[in-house]
């Protein structure tokens, strides 16, 4: 019986200290995987920053929901935050997080993005990203109106929910371009957003 009592204290102690250790080298890789040089802001600040550039609409015909849009509109101040995100969600070191930046800021250059989280009960309807689609997506800014290409974004649900916490699995994500730089509207008091057709039309101003 002593000796049954003494093996079971030994494989709780042999436990214990196998799961601390364990522990400490998991705070360690999370603490020491992300550069001191790089400084990230709180996910809570991301959170708010993301919140302040979307829009919702819910588009209903009678009863029922015909469209349920929500939209991110991608600034420099969103982009940023986002590196930062995308810093701690899968702990880039600092020759990663410098590169992404630079590919980000490039981009913010040459166009205007917004994310797209689309739902519509009608499956044949949600076709935003095809040559035919029954959409079409508009930016109106500074008194010009600008077409936009979109294209489905083909990640995971939780992958996207790391950046878009809003984002649904009964939506459908989308990424959608315009061709003006998003430095050269940014500072617009109004930025409008439209998707219309024949199933209904939503306009999200940001």
């Amino acid at each position: 019986m002593k000796l049954f009592r003494l093996l079971k204290f030994l494989r709780k102690s042999i436990l214990f200290l196998f799961f601390s250790g364990a522990g400490i080298i998991s705070c360690t890789t999370t603490k020491d995987a992300i550069s001191p040089s790089i400084q990230l802001i709180s996910e809570s600040e991301f959170q708010n920053v993301l919140s302040s550039h979307t829009r919702q609409k819910q588009i209903y015909s009678g009863l029922y929901n015909s469209m349920d849009i929500t939209a991110t509109l991608i600034t420099s101040k969103v982009a940023a935050a986002q590196m930062d995100q995308m810093a701690r969600l899968y702990l880039w070191d600092e020759n990663k997080y410098t590169q992404e930046k630079v590919k980000s800021e490039e981009k913010l250059k040459k166009e205007t993005e917004f994310f797209v989280s689309f739902f519509t009960p009608e499956r044949k309807h949600d076709d935003l990203h095809k040559n035919q689609t029954l959409w079409k997506i508009f930016l109106d800014v500074g008194g010009k109106r600008y077409e936009g290409k979109t294209k489905k974004i083909k990640l995971l649900t939780e992958e996207i929910q790391g950046i878009y916490a809003y984002h649904n699995r009964f939506a459908t994500p989308y990424s959608v371009i315009f061709p003006v730089a998003v430095k050269n509207i940014e500072s617009f008091k109004e930025i409008k957003m439209t998707v219309t057709g024949p199933v209904g039309s939503a306009t999200l101003e940001f």
